[in-house]
This record gives structure tokens, C-alpha cells and sequence, in this order.
């Protein structure tokens, strides 16, 4: 997907395991706990999972994509402290910034948009 790196570029980078690791956010500690305690990956893939169904269908023309995309999409930019898994806890957890990675994700999205646009005109 090269339309996608331009959030890549922004907010993260692809390491040799093939994991989004956003080397300006997350320390070496934060990433030596999510690459040795359960716990930590765990919620590491359900983070890389909603990214990736946020990338994957942002531009989205079926119902089902559409679907997906606006579950990731409100569980990403949604602010729930209630609930152990939700994206602000997760990032807390593990010591990301959510308001970075949210920038990034709309920025992202934006230039999807604005691409979208001009070569339909």
C-alpha cells in the first residue's frame, strides 16, 4: 500500500518482524516490555490491528469496509478510561501518545483523501 506512507513516515516505521513500532514515541524500555511480557504484546496487536483496519479501510466502497473502518475509527478517536482495552488505555499502558498517533492517523487520512480527489479530477 504505498498511499500509506505517508503515515508511516509520520508516525511509524516498519521494523524486520514486520511490527509498527514508532520509534519517536516509544522508548527502548517500552519496546523491550512489549517485545518479552504477554501482557504488552497482547495489547500491542490489538492497537497494530485497529491501525491496520484504519488504514486498510479508510477509502473503503462496501458496506462491510465502511463497517470496519468506522469501528476502528471510533475506537481510535474515542476517549473511554472505562474500558482495560481501549485505545487511550492501551496507549497508556503502553506509554504511547495517543494524541500523536491520532494526528498522524488524520493527517494520514487526509492526504488519502486529497489523492482520491485529484485523480478523480
Amino acid at each position: 500500500m504505498a498511499s500509506s506512507a505517508v503515515y508511516i513516515s509520520y508516525a511509524v516505521t516498519m521494523t524486520k518482524s514486520s511490527t509498527l513500532i514508532p520509534p519517536s514515541i516509544v522508548t527502548s524500555e517500552v519496546r523491550e516490555r512489549i517485545r518479552s511480557q504477554p501482557e504488552c504484546q497482547l495489547l500491542w496487536a490489538v492497537l497494530e490491528e485497529a491501525l491496520g483496519t484504519y488504514m486498510k479501510y479508510a477509502s473503503a466502497t462496501g458496506r462491510r469496509g465502511q463497517r470496519l473502518f468506522r469501528e476502528a475509527e471510533q475506537w481510535i478517536f474515542q476517549d473511554d478510561y472505562r474500558w482495560l482495552c481501549s485505545f487511550r488505555n492501551i496507549c497508556h499502558i503502553l506509554e504511547l501518545e495517543p494524541e500523536y498517533i491520532r494526528t498522524g492517523l488524520t493527517r494520514w487520512r487526509e492526504a488519502q483523501q486529497a489523492a482520491v480527489a485529484s485523480e478523480a479530477a
